[in-house]
């Protein structure tokens, strides 16, 4: 994998109810008794010393239509996004990660928001949404394989052939694309593979091979030059990108 001297930043987008900034202050403290606390612009986990940035910022009316689109995936209900849509203020909370450890702690530190007040959660640097219940599902029987469901969508497509992935970059690992095959196959390979990266953690390299089963077609591993994420300081992935391009039959 390419080393980046930058490590990627892991953004969580959490809308809330609260009244006013010192009752999110006291919420925090209260329903994390000697787990987190926030001080400054700093929410601090008391019991492994990690820092996050934690950001309050005003209501915002954009806020029902971006968890509406982020929320497709996980089909979230037109009631959830109404409860979204009363919000008083959003909290971002951010810090570096780029490997599975770090992007757990976010993870963590994204319920004792949620456990605060906090509505549901939206991954910034993915476009992917859940509810409240569904981040503590995750979290409470975590498995590392649920660091994919959180951290990754992997059913973007342009409209002209191309399906890919984003997201990886919050766990260290390279996003797929895959050129001209029906779309649910594509979704389909680029989530084993991510899956593979992910729990295997195979040493890839260039024109490695790669197949989801016995009988299936083959496909060609390369390094994607084009990014179609390249300049977003959110979706870009600084790994890298991998392309499955199918291989030709002789």
């Amino acid at each position: 994998m390419n080393q980046t001297a930058t490590r990627p930043k892991t953004v969580l987008c959490i809308p809330g109810n609260w009244n006013d900034r010192a009752e999110i202050v006291t919420a925090i403290a209260e329903n994390n008794m000697n787990e987190y606390i926030f001080a400054g612009m700093i929410l601090l986990n008391l019991k492994t010393n990690e820092g996050f940035k934690l950001e309050i910022c005003e209501r915002d009316d954009r806020m029902k239509e971006s968890y509406r689109w982020a929320g497709m995936v996980n089909q979230i209900s037109d009631e959830f996004l109404n409860e979204i849509d009363k919000h008083n203020y959003v909290i971002y909370l951010s810090a570096e990660t780029g490997n599975t450890e770090s992007a757990k702690s976010i993870a963590e530190a994204g319920k004792s928001i949620l456990k605060s007040g906090g509505l549901g959660i939206k991954v910034e640097t993915t476009g992917k949404a859940f509810t409240k219940d569904h981040w503590f599902e995750l979290l409470n029987d975590f498995e590392e394989a649920n660091l994919y469901q959180m951290f990754v969508l992997d059913s973007i497509s342009d409209g002209n052939g191309k399906t890919y992935s984003c997201g990886m970059h919050n766990l260290g690992l390279r996003d797929s694309i895959v050129y001209n095959e029906e779309f649910q196959d594509s979704v389909s390979l680029i989530s084993i593979f991510g899956y593979y990266q992910l729990i295997d953690k195979p040493e890839i390299k260039s024109n490695q091979t790669f197949s989801t089963e016995i009988g299936v077609p083959i496909f060609v591993i390369s390094e994607e030059i084009n990014q179609p994420n390249k300049g977003d300081e959110l979706f870009e992935n600084p790994y890298g990108m991998w392309k499955l391009e199918r291989k030709a039959s002789r």
